[in-house]
């Protein structure tokens, strides 16, 4: 079954013709060592402000070349309701949809009370860490929410260590990231996070594929900063690819042309 969410991200990539998500990680000086936001935007009256303004300008400078923005919750902890739906507002305004990289995974109760906040914040969709195995119970409250929230399960991910935790474990007599992607039609989540590092190959992403179907989305994080490979996602992945780039477009000179860059070299390699 395609979910309004889904049908909703379709729609705009082929209406904007790009498989670009931009990732929102707007890290405060002193954060980290690099790619942090310009010290500029700490001057405003607080650290949420700061971080919000920046989130927003990049909204603004790469709206035009991507479907998706995906705030990482690791980045924006701290943001009150207003900032969230000041955020998920403009994301709209784009004409993009908003996935809140939250990694939900918790008890059933705490999922739940997660899940309330985030429908209030405005998110369209959000990932899910699968690993409590409370997969059913938290796609049920997110699709049964109005409007519905999209859920798209952590399946095989771009850490090295994936590879020991998501290959190399087997469950029911397949690899863990395949049981994943099982449970991730058997219980109708949106899609599936799938990396394009290194130790990801094409033969992975195709088994994945193969498992939830060509309706459901892949989330490719990985490319850019971590130097993934997009061709062997797009000769693999099918449709519904969506194609995440985080600080190579927003901690760069020029987001707006990096943004057009991806954009396109995703519709080449296509």
């Amino acid at each position: 079954m395609v979910t309004g969410f889904t049908a909703r991200l379709v729609r705009l990539m082929n209406e904007k013709d790009s498989l670009l998500c931009v990732g929102l990680d707007p890290a405060l000086p002193g954060q980290r060592r690099s790619q942090t936001i310009a010290r500029e935007y700490p001057k405003r009256k607080d650290e949420n402000q700061a971080r919000l303004a920046f989130c927003l300008e990049m909204i603004d400078k790469t709206k035009d070349f991507c479907s998706a923005f995906k705030p990482n919750q690791q980045y924006i902890a701290g943001f009150t309701r207003k900032d969230h739906v000041e955020l998920t507002s403009a994301i709209r305004k784009a004409d993009a949809v908003s996935i809140l990289d939250y990694k939900l995974n918790d008890i059933g109760d705490s999922m739940e009370s997660a899940l309330f906040h985030i429908g209030k914040w405005g998110y369209e969709a959000l990932t899910l860490n699968p690993f409590l195995g409370n997969m059913e119970e938290a796609i049920a409250v997110a699709h049964k929410h109005r409007p519905e929230i999209g859920v798209i399960v952590l399946t095989l991910t771009s850490n090295p260590e994936a590879v020991v935790y998501q290959k190399e474990a087997i469950l029911g007599g397949r690899p863990l990231y395949q049981a994943i992607a099982q449970d991730v039609r058997k219980y109708g989540a949106d899609g599936c996070v799938v990396g394009a590092a290194g130790h990801i190959t094409e033969e992975d992403i195709s088994a994945v594929r193969g498992i939830i179907g060509e309706d459901k989305v892949l989330l490719v994080p990985g490319i850019g900063a971590q130097r993934g490979d997009p061709m062997k996602v797009i000769v693999a992945g099918g449709k519904n690819l969506l194609m995440n780039v985080g600080r190579e477009i927003i901690y760069s000179d020029n987001p707006k042309r990096i943004a057009e860059k991806y954009r396109e070299l995703f519709k080449k390699t296509r």
